[in-house]
Protein backbone atom coordinates (compact mmCIF):
# COMPACT_ATOMS: atom_id res chain seq x y z
CA UNK A 1 0.00 0.00 0.00
CA UNK A 2 1.20 3.51 -0.76
CA UNK A 3 0.72 6.60 1.41
CA UNK A 4 -2.88 7.79 1.45
CA UNK A 5 -4.26 4.23 1.19
CA UNK A 6 -3.59 3.91 -2.54
CA UNK A 7 -2.60 0.49 -3.95
CA UNK A 8 0.95 0.01 -5.33
CA UNK A 9 0.79 -0.52 -9.11
CA UNK A 10 1.98 -3.89 -10.47
CA UNK A 11 5.64 -4.18 -11.50
CA UNK A 12 6.02 -3.17 -15.12
CA UNK A 13 2.20 -3.08 -15.19
CA UNK A 14 2.10 -6.93 -15.22
CA UNK A 15 -0.89 -8.26 -13.29
CA UNK A 16 -0.03 -10.37 -10.28
CA UNK A 17 -2.11 -13.25 -11.61
CA UNK A 18 0.44 -13.81 -14.40
CA UNK A 19 3.49 -15.92 -13.44
CA UNK A 20 6.91 -14.85 -14.62
CA UNK A 21 7.60 -18.40 -15.92
CA UNK A 22 4.52 -18.25 -18.14
CA UNK A 23 5.43 -14.80 -19.33
CA UNK A 24 8.98 -15.96 -20.20
CA UNK A 25 7.63 -18.94 -22.11
CA UNK A 26 5.20 -16.67 -23.99
CA UNK A 27 8.14 -14.60 -25.24
CA UNK A 28 10.27 -17.64 -26.23
CA UNK A 29 12.52 -17.93 -23.17
CA UNK A 30 13.25 -21.52 -21.99
CA UNK A 31 14.04 -22.07 -18.25
CA UNK A 32 17.54 -23.48 -17.54
CA UNK A 33 17.91 -26.98 -16.15
CA UNK A 34 19.22 -27.61 -12.64
CA UNK A 35 22.64 -28.67 -13.96
CA UNK A 36 22.92 -25.50 -16.07
CA UNK A 37 21.97 -23.38 -13.06
CA UNK A 38 24.63 -25.18 -10.97
CA UNK A 39 27.24 -24.50 -13.67
CA UNK A 40 26.40 -20.81 -13.69
CA UNK A 41 26.61 -20.63 -9.91
CA UNK A 42 30.03 -22.33 -9.92
CA UNK A 43 31.30 -19.91 -12.58
CA UNK A 44 30.08 -16.95 -10.56
CA UNK A 45 31.69 -18.29 -7.36
CA UNK A 46 34.99 -18.82 -9.18
CA UNK A 47 34.88 -15.29 -10.64
CA UNK A 48 34.22 -13.86 -7.19
CA UNK A 49 37.06 -15.93 -5.71
CA UNK A 50 39.48 -14.77 -8.41
CA UNK A 51 38.42 -11.17 -7.89
CA UNK A 52 39.35 -11.46 -4.22
CA UNK A 53 42.85 -12.55 -5.19
CA UNK A 54 43.61 -9.39 -7.12
CA UNK A 55 45.82 -7.06 -5.04
CA UNK A 56 44.85 -3.46 -4.62
CA UNK A 57 46.66 -0.99 -6.95
CA UNK A 58 50.08 0.12 -5.62
CA UNK A 59 49.58 -2.02 -2.53
CA UNK A 60 53.05 -3.50 -2.82
CA UNK A 61 51.56 -6.88 -2.00
CA UNK A 62 53.32 -9.94 -3.35
CA UNK A 63 50.03 -11.78 -3.75
CA UNK A 64 49.88 -13.50 -7.15
CA UNK A 65 46.79 -13.83 -9.25
CA UNK A 66 46.64 -17.62 -8.76
CA UNK A 67 47.27 -17.57 -5.02
CA UNK A 68 44.30 -18.71 -2.94
CA UNK A 69 42.96 -16.70 -0.03
CA UNK A 70 44.26 -18.48 3.05
CA UNK A 71 41.66 -20.35 5.13
CA UNK A 72 38.82 -19.50 2.74
CA UNK A 73 35.91 -21.92 2.29
CA UNK A 74 34.66 -23.35 -0.98
CA UNK A 75 32.54 -26.13 -2.40
CA UNK A 76 34.49 -28.05 -5.05
CA UNK A 77 33.73 -31.03 -7.29
CA UNK A 78 35.43 -34.11 -5.84
CA UNK A 79 37.13 -34.65 -9.21
CA UNK A 80 38.78 -31.21 -8.92
CA UNK A 81 40.72 -32.28 -5.80
CA UNK A 82 43.69 -34.56 -6.43
CA UNK A 83 45.44 -36.89 -4.02
CA UNK A 84 48.78 -35.73 -2.64
CA UNK A 85 51.20 -38.00 -4.44
CA UNK A 86 53.93 -37.59 -1.80
CA UNK A 87 51.74 -38.43 1.17
CA UNK A 88 54.10 -39.95 3.78
CA UNK A 89 51.42 -42.41 4.90
CA UNK A 90 51.59 -45.47 2.64
CA UNK A 91 49.89 -48.11 4.77
CA UNK A 92 46.23 -48.82 4.06
CA UNK A 93 43.56 -47.73 6.52
CA UNK A 94 42.15 -50.87 8.15
CA UNK A 95 38.90 -49.04 8.88
CA UNK A 96 38.37 -47.89 5.26
CA UNK A 97 35.11 -49.81 4.76
CA UNK A 98 33.63 -48.32 7.93
CA UNK A 99 34.74 -44.82 6.94
CA UNK A 100 33.18 -45.18 3.51
CA UNK A 101 29.85 -46.27 4.96
CA UNK A 102 29.95 -43.34 7.38
CA UNK A 103 30.48 -40.91 4.50
CA UNK A 104 27.68 -42.61 2.55
CA UNK A 105 25.28 -41.89 5.41
CA UNK A 106 26.55 -38.57 6.72
CA UNK A 107 28.90 -37.07 4.13
CA UNK A 108 32.34 -35.80 5.07
CA UNK A 109 31.95 -34.35 8.53
CA UNK A 110 35.51 -32.97 8.72
CA UNK A 111 36.12 -30.82 5.63
CA UNK A 112 39.15 -31.53 3.47
CA UNK A 113 41.97 -29.00 3.47
CA UNK A 114 43.37 -28.25 0.01
CA UNK A 115 45.96 -26.07 -1.66
CA UNK A 116 47.06 -25.33 -5.22
CA UNK A 117 50.56 -25.35 -6.64
CA UNK A 118 51.45 -22.21 -8.59
CA UNK A 119 50.47 -22.53 -12.25
CA UNK A 120 48.23 -25.58 -11.76
CA UNK A 121 44.46 -25.61 -12.20
CA UNK A 122 43.60 -28.42 -9.80
CA UNK A 123 43.84 -28.60 -6.03
CA UNK A 124 45.78 -31.11 -3.95
CA UNK A 125 45.13 -32.25 -0.41
CA UNK A 126 47.01 -30.08 2.05
CA UNK A 127 46.86 -32.01 5.33
CA UNK A 128 45.76 -35.61 5.20
CA UNK A 129 42.38 -36.63 3.86
CA UNK A 130 43.48 -39.11 1.19
CA UNK A 131 41.23 -41.83 2.61
CA UNK A 132 38.19 -39.52 2.87
CA UNK A 133 38.73 -38.26 -0.68
CA UNK A 134 39.07 -41.80 -2.02
CA UNK A 135 35.85 -42.85 -0.29
CA UNK A 136 33.71 -39.95 -1.55
CA UNK A 137 35.14 -40.28 -5.07
CA UNK A 138 34.19 -43.95 -5.15
CA UNK A 139 30.71 -43.13 -3.87
CA UNK A 140 30.27 -40.52 -6.63
CA UNK A 141 31.41 -43.00 -9.31
CA UNK A 142 29.28 -45.83 -7.93
CA UNK A 143 26.03 -43.94 -7.23
CA UNK A 144 26.12 -40.69 -9.27
CA UNK A 145 24.27 -39.24 -6.29
CA UNK A 146 24.51 -35.40 -6.46
CA UNK A 147 25.33 -35.20 -2.75
CA UNK A 148 28.67 -36.89 -3.48
CA UNK A 149 29.51 -34.70 -6.48
CA UNK A 150 30.90 -31.82 -4.40
CA UNK A 151 32.49 -31.44 -1.01
CA UNK A 152 33.20 -28.49 1.24
CA UNK A 153 36.90 -27.65 1.58
CA UNK A 154 39.17 -25.22 3.37
CA UNK A 155 41.65 -23.62 0.98
CA UNK A 156 45.20 -22.98 2.20
CA UNK A 157 47.62 -20.61 0.49
CA UNK A 158 50.60 -22.32 -1.16
CA UNK A 159 53.69 -22.25 1.08
CA UNK A 160 55.92 -24.82 -0.60
CA UNK A 161 56.34 -28.59 -0.79
CA UNK A 162 57.96 -28.85 2.62
CA UNK A 163 54.96 -27.14 4.21
CA UNK A 164 52.55 -29.62 2.61
CA UNK A 165 54.70 -32.58 3.65
CA UNK A 166 54.83 -31.30 7.21
CA UNK A 167 51.07 -30.74 7.27
CA UNK A 168 50.39 -34.30 6.10
CA UNK A 169 52.85 -35.71 8.62
CA UNK A 170 51.29 -33.71 11.46
CA UNK A 171 47.75 -34.77 10.49
CA UNK A 172 48.64 -38.47 10.28
CA UNK A 173 50.62 -38.28 13.50
CA UNK A 174 47.62 -36.80 15.32
CA UNK A 175 45.49 -39.66 14.03
CA UNK A 176 48.16 -42.13 15.20
CA UNK A 177 47.67 -44.32 12.14
CA UNK A 178 51.17 -44.24 10.62
CA UNK A 179 53.55 -47.16 10.76
CA UNK A 180 57.11 -46.70 11.98
CA UNK A 181 58.36 -47.21 8.42
CA UNK A 182 56.05 -44.52 7.00
CA UNK A 183 57.09 -42.07 9.72
CA UNK A 184 60.76 -42.75 9.09
CA UNK A 185 60.53 -42.21 5.32
CA UNK A 186 58.21 -39.23 5.65
CA UNK A 187 60.42 -37.47 8.20
CA UNK A 188 63.58 -37.89 6.13
CA UNK A 189 61.71 -36.75 3.00
CA UNK A 190 60.71 -33.55 4.83
CA UNK A 191 64.36 -32.95 5.70
CA UNK A 192 65.41 -33.37 2.06
CA UNK A 193 62.64 -31.03 0.88
CA UNK A 194 63.55 -28.29 3.37
CA UNK A 195 67.18 -28.57 2.32
CA UNK A 196 66.21 -28.30 -1.37
CA UNK A 197 64.11 -25.20 -0.75
CA UNK A 198 66.82 -23.55 1.32
CA UNK A 199 69.71 -24.70 -0.82
CA UNK A 200 71.68 -25.76 2.26
CA UNK A 201 72.10 -28.93 4.30
CA UNK A 202 70.60 -29.17 7.78
CA UNK A 203 72.18 -30.94 10.71
CA UNK A 204 69.79 -33.28 12.49
CA UNK A 205 69.80 -30.96 15.48
CA UNK A 206 68.74 -28.04 13.24
CA UNK A 207 66.13 -30.25 11.59
CA UNK A 208 64.76 -31.29 14.98
CA UNK A 209 64.25 -27.63 15.93
CA UNK A 210 62.65 -26.86 12.55
CA UNK A 211 59.98 -29.55 12.58
CA UNK A 212 59.10 -28.86 16.20
CA UNK A 213 57.84 -25.47 15.01
CA UNK A 214 55.11 -27.39 13.16
CA UNK A 215 54.08 -29.34 16.25
CA UNK A 216 55.92 -32.56 15.37
CA UNK A 217 57.52 -33.78 18.57
CA UNK A 218 60.69 -35.79 18.00
CA UNK A 219 64.23 -36.02 19.29
CA UNK A 220 67.70 -36.85 18.04
CA UNK A 221 67.45 -40.47 19.16
CA UNK A 222 64.27 -41.01 17.18
CA UNK A 223 65.76 -39.29 14.13
CA UNK A 224 68.81 -41.55 14.43
CA UNK A 225 66.52 -44.59 14.44
CA UNK A 226 64.70 -43.31 11.34
CA UNK A 227 67.97 -42.74 9.51
CA UNK A 228 69.36 -46.13 10.51
CA UNK A 229 66.22 -47.95 9.37
CA UNK A 230 66.00 -46.18 6.01
CA UNK A 231 69.71 -46.15 5.15
CA UNK A 232 70.91 -49.45 6.61
CA UNK A 233 68.12 -52.04 6.76
CA UNK A 234 65.53 -50.79 4.28
CA UNK A 235 64.85 -54.31 2.94
CA UNK A 236 63.06 -55.23 6.16
CA UNK A 237 61.66 -51.71 6.66
CA UNK A 238 57.94 -52.51 6.26
CA UNK A 239 58.09 -54.91 9.21
CA UNK A 240 60.06 -52.68 11.56
CA UNK A 241 58.75 -51.05 14.71
CA UNK A 242 60.36 -48.60 17.08
CA UNK A 243 60.93 -51.42 19.56
CA UNK A 244 62.59 -53.72 17.02
CA UNK A 245 64.91 -50.95 15.80
CA UNK A 246 65.92 -50.18 19.39
CA UNK A 247 66.91 -53.85 19.63
CA UNK A 248 68.57 -54.18 16.22
CA UNK A 249 70.56 -50.94 16.00
CA UNK A 250 72.85 -51.37 19.05
CA UNK A 251 73.44 -55.05 18.29
CA UNK A 252 74.43 -54.35 14.67
CA UNK A 253 76.67 -51.54 15.91
CA UNK A 254 78.45 -54.08 18.12
CA UNK A 255 78.68 -56.49 15.20
CA UNK A 256 80.15 -53.69 13.07
CA UNK A 257 82.69 -52.96 15.79
CA UNK A 258 83.70 -56.63 15.76
CA UNK A 259 84.02 -56.43 11.97
CA UNK A 260 86.25 -53.37 12.34
CA UNK A 261 88.46 -55.38 14.72
CA UNK A 262 88.97 -57.77 11.80
CA UNK A 263 89.73 -54.93 9.33
CA UNK A 264 86.30 -55.06 7.65
CA UNK A 265 85.03 -51.61 6.70
CA UNK A 266 81.46 -50.50 7.35
CA UNK A 267 80.49 -50.55 3.67
CA UNK A 268 81.75 -54.13 3.30
CA UNK A 269 80.06 -55.19 6.53
CA UNK A 270 76.65 -54.03 5.33
CA UNK A 271 77.17 -55.20 1.74
CA UNK A 272 78.40 -58.68 2.68
CA UNK A 273 76.57 -59.43 5.94
CA UNK A 274 73.56 -57.22 6.71
CA UNK A 275 71.98 -56.47 3.33
CA UNK A 276 71.98 -60.08 2.02
CA UNK A 277 70.52 -61.20 5.34
CA UNK A 278 67.83 -58.51 5.23
CA UNK A 279 66.86 -59.47 1.68
CA UNK A 280 66.63 -63.14 2.63
CA UNK A 281 64.49 -62.36 5.69
CA UNK A 282 62.20 -60.07 3.65
CA UNK A 283 61.71 -62.77 1.03
CA UNK A 284 60.96 -65.36 3.69
CA UNK A 285 58.45 -63.13 5.47
CA UNK A 286 56.73 -62.11 2.23
CA UNK A 287 56.54 -65.49 0.52
CA UNK A 288 56.16 -67.89 3.43
CA UNK A 289 54.10 -65.63 5.69
CA UNK A 290 56.63 -65.99 8.50
CA UNK A 291 56.47 -63.35 11.19
CA UNK A 292 59.38 -60.92 11.29
CA UNK A 293 61.29 -60.70 14.55
CA UNK A 294 64.41 -58.80 15.54
CA UNK A 295 65.81 -61.98 17.12
CA UNK A 296 65.49 -63.86 13.84
CA UNK A 297 67.15 -61.06 11.88
CA UNK A 298 70.00 -60.59 14.34
CA UNK A 299 70.56 -64.33 14.64
CA UNK A 300 70.93 -64.61 10.86
CA UNK A 301 73.31 -61.63 10.80
CA UNK A 302 75.49 -63.15 13.52
CA UNK A 303 75.49 -66.50 11.72
CA UNK A 304 76.59 -64.78 8.52
CA UNK A 305 79.31 -62.95 10.44
CA UNK A 306 80.58 -66.19 11.95
CA UNK A 307 81.00 -67.60 8.44
CA UNK A 308 82.70 -64.41 7.27
CA UNK A 309 85.19 -64.45 10.17
CA UNK A 310 85.45 -68.26 10.36
CA UNK A 311 84.57 -68.06 14.04
CA UNK A 312 82.24 -70.34 15.99
CA UNK A 313 78.77 -68.80 16.05
CA UNK A 314 78.49 -69.12 19.81
CA UNK A 315 81.81 -67.31 20.20
CA UNK A 316 80.44 -64.45 18.10
CA UNK A 317 77.78 -63.97 20.78
CA UNK A 318 80.40 -64.10 23.53
CA UNK A 319 82.52 -61.47 21.79
CA UNK A 320 79.53 -59.16 21.39
CA UNK A 321 78.68 -59.53 25.07
CA UNK A 322 82.31 -58.81 26.00
CA UNK A 323 82.44 -55.66 23.85
CA UNK A 324 79.19 -54.45 25.37
CA UNK A 325 80.59 -54.97 28.87
CA UNK A 326 84.13 -53.73 28.11
CA UNK A 327 83.97 -51.26 25.16
CA UNK A 328 87.74 -50.82 24.98
CA UNK A 329 88.56 -54.53 24.77
CA UNK A 330 91.00 -55.40 21.98
CA UNK A 331 90.74 -58.28 19.53
CA UNK A 332 93.45 -60.13 21.43
CA UNK A 333 91.46 -59.79 24.65
CA UNK A 334 88.34 -61.09 22.94
CA UNK A 335 90.20 -64.08 21.59
CA UNK A 336 91.58 -64.93 25.03
CA UNK A 337 88.14 -64.85 26.61
CA UNK A 338 86.36 -66.69 23.82
CA UNK A 339 88.44 -69.83 23.49
CA UNK A 340 87.30 -72.28 20.81
CA UNK A 341 84.89 -74.90 22.12
CA UNK A 342 85.00 -78.58 21.27
CA UNK A 343 82.34 -79.33 18.66
CA UNK A 344 79.60 -81.58 19.98
CA UNK A 345 78.84 -84.58 17.80
CA UNK A 346 75.95 -86.92 18.56
CA UNK A 347 76.81 -90.60 18.60
CA UNK A 348 74.78 -93.78 18.46
CA UNK A 349 72.40 -94.15 21.35
CA UNK A 350 71.88 -90.42 21.93
CA UNK A 351 75.10 -89.86 23.89
CA UNK A 352 77.57 -87.18 22.92
CA UNK A 353 81.31 -87.02 22.47
CA UNK A 354 83.59 -84.02 22.24
CA UNK A 355 86.70 -83.80 20.14
CA UNK A 356 89.25 -81.23 19.05
CA UNK A 357 91.46 -80.13 21.91
CA UNK A 358 91.06 -76.67 23.40
CA UNK A 359 93.94 -74.28 23.64
CA UNK A 360 95.51 -73.95 27.01
CA UNK A 361 97.56 -77.11 27.25
CA UNK A 362 94.78 -79.67 27.36
CA UNK A 363 95.52 -83.14 26.08
CA UNK A 364 95.09 -83.52 22.32
CA UNK A 365 92.19 -85.78 21.32
CA UNK A 366 90.96 -86.24 24.87
CA UNK A 367 87.25 -87.03 24.79
CA UNK A 368 84.70 -85.99 27.33
CA UNK A 369 82.15 -88.73 27.88
CA UNK A 370 78.93 -87.91 29.71
CA UNK A 371 79.56 -87.87 33.43
CA UNK A 372 77.49 -90.65 34.99
CA UNK A 373 75.06 -89.43 37.60
CA UNK A 374 75.64 -90.02 41.26
CA UNK A 375 74.36 -93.36 42.52
CA UNK A 376 71.97 -91.37 44.67
CA UNK A 377 70.54 -89.68 41.59
CA UNK A 378 69.50 -92.25 38.98
CA UNK A 379 68.83 -90.50 35.70
CA UNK A 380 65.35 -89.62 34.63
CA UNK A 381 64.10 -87.77 31.60
CA UNK A 382 62.90 -84.22 31.94
CA UNK A 383 59.16 -84.08 31.36
CA UNK A 384 57.67 -81.44 29.08
CA UNK A 385 55.32 -79.45 31.29
CA UNK A 386 54.12 -75.85 31.34
CA UNK A 387 56.34 -73.52 33.28
CA UNK A 388 54.82 -71.36 35.97
CA UNK A 389 53.62 -67.98 34.87
CA UNK A 390 54.55 -64.75 36.56
CA UNK A 391 51.95 -61.98 36.91
CA UNK A 392 51.48 -60.24 33.56
CA UNK A 393 53.32 -62.94 31.59
CA UNK A 394 51.96 -65.49 29.14
CA UNK A 395 52.36 -69.14 29.98
CA UNK A 396 54.86 -71.13 27.97
CA UNK A 397 55.71 -74.75 27.50
CA UNK A 398 59.16 -75.74 28.67
CA UNK A 399 60.49 -78.25 26.22
CA UNK A 400 62.65 -81.15 27.18
CA UNK A 401 66.40 -80.78 26.69
CA UNK A 402 67.86 -80.89 23.22
CA UNK A 403 68.63 -84.41 21.97
CA UNK A 404 72.38 -83.82 22.11
CA UNK A 405 72.43 -82.70 25.73
CA UNK A 406 73.11 -85.11 28.57
CA UNK A 407 70.63 -84.34 31.31
CA UNK A 408 70.12 -86.59 34.32
CA UNK A 409 67.73 -85.23 36.92
CA UNK A 410 67.28 -86.45 40.48
CA UNK A 411 64.19 -88.61 40.99
CA UNK A 412 61.11 -87.40 42.77
CA UNK A 413 60.86 -88.98 46.21
CA UNK A 414 57.76 -89.46 48.29
CA UNK A 415 59.70 -89.03 51.49
CA UNK A 416 59.53 -85.66 53.16
CA UNK A 417 62.90 -85.23 54.79
CA UNK A 418 66.67 -85.60 54.44
CA UNK A 419 68.62 -85.72 51.17
CA UNK A 420 65.65 -87.05 49.24
CA UNK A 421 63.64 -83.95 50.05
CA UNK A 422 66.53 -81.78 48.90
CA UNK A 423 66.84 -83.66 45.62
CA UNK A 424 63.09 -83.43 45.09
CA UNK A 425 63.20 -79.63 45.45
CA UNK A 426 66.16 -79.37 43.08
CA UNK A 427 64.26 -81.33 40.47
CA UNK A 428 61.15 -79.21 40.95
CA UNK A 429 63.17 -76.02 40.34
CA UNK A 430 64.80 -77.51 37.24
CA UNK A 431 61.54 -78.64 35.71
CA UNK A 432 59.36 -75.64 36.62
CA UNK A 433 61.96 -73.12 35.40
CA UNK A 434 62.89 -75.13 32.31
CA UNK A 435 66.58 -75.44 33.21
CA UNK A 436 67.09 -79.11 32.41
CA UNK A 437 69.65 -78.38 29.68
CA UNK A 438 71.84 -76.54 32.22
CA UNK A 439 71.96 -79.38 34.75
CA UNK A 440 75.21 -81.40 34.79
CA UNK A 441 75.56 -84.42 37.10
CA UNK A 442 78.82 -84.14 39.05
CA UNK A 443 79.34 -86.79 41.76
CA UNK A 444 82.37 -84.96 43.14
CA UNK A 445 80.43 -81.78 43.94
CA UNK A 446 78.81 -81.30 47.38
CA UNK A 447 75.26 -81.55 45.97
CA UNK A 448 76.14 -84.02 43.22
CA UNK A 449 75.58 -81.57 40.36
CA UNK A 450 76.81 -78.38 38.68
CA UNK A 451 74.81 -75.77 36.77
CA UNK A 452 76.35 -75.12 33.38
CA UNK A 453 75.11 -73.26 30.30
CA UNK A 454 72.45 -74.39 27.80
CA UNK A 455 73.98 -76.61 25.13
CA UNK A 456 72.02 -74.98 22.30
CA UNK A 457 72.82 -71.34 22.98
CA UNK A 458 71.98 -68.65 25.56
CA UNK A 459 69.00 -69.20 27.85
CA UNK A 460 65.73 -68.24 26.19
CA UNK A 461 64.49 -65.24 28.15
CA UNK A 462 61.44 -64.29 26.11
CA UNK A 463 59.11 -65.70 28.74
CA UNK A 464 59.52 -65.90 32.53
CA UNK A 465 62.89 -64.22 32.19
CA UNK A 466 63.30 -63.18 35.81
CA UNK A 467 62.21 -66.55 37.17
CA UNK A 468 64.49 -68.54 34.88
CA UNK A 469 67.51 -66.36 35.64
CA UNK A 470 66.93 -66.31 39.39
CA UNK A 471 66.29 -70.06 39.56
CA UNK A 472 69.58 -70.74 37.74
CA UNK A 473 71.43 -68.56 40.23
CA UNK A 474 69.77 -70.27 43.21
CA UNK A 475 70.75 -73.73 41.96
CA UNK A 476 74.25 -72.63 40.96
CA UNK A 477 75.01 -71.08 44.34
CA UNK A 478 73.48 -74.03 46.17
CA UNK A 479 75.78 -76.44 44.31
CA UNK A 480 78.95 -74.83 45.68
CA UNK A 481 80.34 -74.23 42.18
CA UNK A 482 81.43 -70.66 42.93
CA UNK A 483 84.22 -72.02 45.18
CA UNK A 484 87.37 -72.53 43.12
CA UNK A 485 88.79 -75.27 45.38
CA UNK A 486 85.49 -77.18 45.32
CA UNK A 487 85.41 -77.08 41.52
CA UNK A 488 89.09 -78.06 41.27
CA UNK A 489 88.44 -81.29 43.14
CA UNK A 490 84.82 -81.92 42.20
CA UNK A 491 84.77 -81.29 38.43
CA UNK A 492 86.72 -83.05 35.69
CA UNK A 493 89.33 -81.11 33.78
CA UNK A 494 87.38 -80.61 30.48
CA UNK A 495 84.42 -79.07 32.30
CA UNK A 496 83.74 -75.55 30.96
CA UNK A 497 82.66 -74.19 34.34
CA UNK A 498 85.80 -75.57 36.02
CA UNK A 499 87.97 -73.82 33.43
CA UNK A 500 86.17 -70.49 33.89
CA UNK A 501 86.20 -70.51 37.69
CA UNK A 502 89.88 -71.47 37.90
CA UNK A 503 90.92 -68.87 35.34
CA UNK A 504 88.95 -66.10 37.05
CA UNK A 505 91.98 -65.04 39.09
CA UNK A 506 94.19 -64.86 35.99
CA UNK A 507 94.83 -61.32 34.74
CA UNK A 508 94.65 -62.50 31.15
CA UNK A 509 91.12 -63.84 31.49
CA UNK A 510 89.79 -61.42 34.11
CA UNK A 511 86.05 -61.06 33.63
CA UNK A 512 85.69 -64.22 31.54
CA UNK A 513 83.40 -65.94 34.03
CA UNK A 514 81.20 -62.85 34.38
CA UNK A 515 80.93 -62.47 30.63
CA UNK A 516 80.10 -66.14 30.12
CA UNK A 517 77.30 -65.96 32.71
CA UNK A 518 75.98 -62.68 31.35
CA UNK A 519 76.00 -64.01 27.81
CA UNK A 520 74.44 -67.39 28.55
CA UNK A 521 72.18 -66.70 31.54
CA UNK A 522 71.98 -62.96 32.21
CA UNK A 523 71.01 -61.36 35.49
CA UNK A 524 72.98 -60.58 38.63
CA UNK A 525 73.03 -63.51 41.03
CA UNK A 526 74.70 -61.57 43.81
CA UNK A 527 71.55 -59.48 44.12
CA UNK A 528 68.64 -61.91 43.92
CA UNK A 529 65.40 -59.89 43.80
CA UNK A 530 63.93 -60.33 47.28
CA UNK A 531 60.40 -59.21 46.20
CA UNK A 532 60.48 -61.96 43.56
CA UNK A 533 61.70 -64.56 46.05
CA UNK A 534 58.92 -63.66 48.50
CA UNK A 535 56.15 -63.45 45.91
CA UNK A 536 53.45 -65.91 47.10
CA UNK A 537 51.88 -66.05 43.62
CA UNK A 538 55.05 -67.31 41.90
CA UNK A 539 55.47 -71.09 42.28
CA UNK A 540 59.06 -71.04 40.97
CA UNK A 541 60.03 -68.50 43.59
CA UNK A 542 58.22 -70.55 46.23
CA UNK A 543 60.12 -73.76 45.53
CA UNK A 544 63.42 -71.81 45.35
CA UNK A 545 62.75 -70.30 48.76
CA UNK A 546 61.88 -73.73 50.16
CA UNK A 547 65.09 -75.15 48.69
CA UNK A 548 67.17 -72.44 50.35
CA UNK A 549 65.39 -73.09 53.65
CA UNK A 550 66.14 -76.82 53.48
CA UNK A 551 69.81 -76.13 52.64
CA UNK A 552 70.09 -73.71 55.54
CA UNK A 553 68.46 -76.18 57.92
CA UNK A 554 70.72 -79.00 56.74
CA UNK A 555 73.80 -76.86 57.15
Amino acid sequence: MMAGGKKKPPLMNIPSSIKMVDLAAKHGFTPKSDSEKRTVRERLKLEVSNSLNVPAPNSGSGLKHDTEVDDSWASLPVTAVHFYERNPRKANNDAYAELKESIRANGILQPLTVTKRPGETHYILYAGGNTRLQAIRELWEETADPKFRETRVIIKAWRGEASVLLAHMAENTQRNDMTFWDRANGTLEIKRQIEDERGAALTFREFEAEIKKFGLQTDLRTLSMYRFAVEKIADVGPWLSGLSVRTIQPRLNLLLKLANHHDIEESAFYAEVVTPTAKAIASMVSEDAHAFSSDLFLGRCEASMSVRLEVNERDIGKMLTAMERFPDMTLEGLQRICKPQRPVEPSVGGTQTQSTAESGGQEQGKSSEPIPPDSRLPGTATPSIPAATEPGERSQKVSSPAPHSTVSLPPISTESGGPDRLMTLIQQVLVSAGLGSCYEPAPGMPMGYCMGFPKDGPLDLKENAQSRQAAWWVLAMASGQFEADVCRSGLDDPNEWRTLILEESSQETLGGLELAIQHNIGGQGEFLPIPWLLNPDNPIAGVCLELLSVIRGGA
